[in-house]
């Protein structure tokens, strides 16, 4: 190779080797072990293979690579692998998800038959004159179909924009490939390696730079808690009861559910579900229940109090939701209550 021949293998190569590690760690990254991963990571290692033969075609000599001699089957496999990737995020739920591995299957099939009966070695220029175009068609075919589902779910999915934003854009640069590898002559094929490059890096060096955006579309598996939801409510419950005994957080007449929330480092809808079904009590009740458990005992220690000192002792902010929180929780007044504590003594 002169120089300039090996400076265009290298920027052809760099891509593909760097995408192939791209590749293979979501295939072994068990963080990484969700489907729309997982068939993305097979998508760009079928597709790494395609750009890789194209840059040692580019190079190769009368005597071809083993390498270079299985031929353009395996193509095949790009087209449907891209299309069930589409899918598992516009619609998971549909016929052509639940049935992935059926689909893909097929296309395996296929691929094996024309290696074994129409060997490449053996069948060179029907393998290019014939066997490519049709293998380019059906290429196609998948990218179009998937850009018209990316297409009619653009403005109804709002919930799944940046995903959707991401399929057109890998859609276009699926595209564009498939244009280099279609119209370029076969002596120029390491322009495709190139294109490969150049478009990888592109998007590398973006997911670098937001790499919010490259979390929501490579989301992680979630981690499965070792407790179950009633272990980890009770654990919960138990906290909250802690800090409320320990803090006296309900004295404070204004608390607010966010409040309460921020000390066990849950959000204020979680809390809120928590005592729901921890306890069958919303927020308010469950911190007057603690107020009003207050204010009996400074009534039954502190009989010189009056009521309404009682109250605001007690954490409420007016006399009426004093008088209103003692009667649901004891079925008496304060006056009453007090009376009959006083009776015993």
């Amino acid at each position: 190779m002169n120089f300039i021949t090996q400076i265009l293998f290298f920027f052809g190569a760099i891509g593909v080797f760097n995408s192939f590690m791209v590749a293979v760690y979501l295939l072994i990254n068990k963080s990484y072990s969700n489907l729309s991963n997982r068939l993305f990571a097979l998508f760009l290692f079928i597709l790494n293979l395609r750009i890789l033969k194209s840059l040692f075609y580019a190079f190769s000599t009368d005597e071809p690579i083993w390498f270079l001699q299985s031929g353009p089957s395996f193509f095949l496999l790009i087209g449907p692998l891209f299309f069930c990737y589409t899918l598992r995020i516009i619609k998971p739920n549909s016929f052509w998800i639940t049935y992935w591995k059926h689909h893909l299957l097929f296309w395996l099939s296929v691929v094996i038959f024309l290696m074994i009966f129409v060997p490449f070695k053996e069948n060179i220029d029907l393998n290019k004159t014939i066997i490519l175009p049709i293998i380019n068609l059906q290429w196609l075919f998948f990218i179009l179909l998937s850009a018209i589902f990316i297409k009619s779910n653009f403005k109804t999915q709002k919930n799944n924009q940046i995903k959707i934003k991401w399929l057109l854009i890998l859609t276009l640069a699926l595209l564009t490939l498939w244009s280099n590898y279609t119209f370029i002559s076969f002596d120029y094929f390491v322009s495709g390696s190139i294109v490969f490059s150049i478009l990888f890096y592109l998007f590398f060096v973006y997911f670098l730079i937001k790499k919010r955006y490259a979390s929501k579309i490579f989301e992680k598996t979630k981690k499965k808690n070792t407790f179950s939801s009633s272990q980890k409510n009770l654990l919960l419950i138990n906290q909250l009861n802690e800090v409320m005994v320990n803090e006296q957080l309900f004295l404070n007449s204004n608390l607010k559910l966010s409040e309460v929330a921020e000390k066990l480092d849950i959000s204020a809808h979680e809390l809120s579900k928590l005592i729901n079904d921890s306890t069958g009590k919303n927020f308010t009740d469950f911190i007057n229940e603690y107020r009003i458990e207050q204010a009996k005992q400074l009534i039954e220690d502190n009989s010189l109090y009056t009521i309404e000192a009682i109250g605001n002792q007690s954490g409420f902010n007016s006399k009426s939701a004093f008088y209103k929180a003692f009667n649901k929780f004891t079925k008496t007044t304060p006056a009453k209550y007090k009376a009959q504590k006083s009776s015993f003594l």
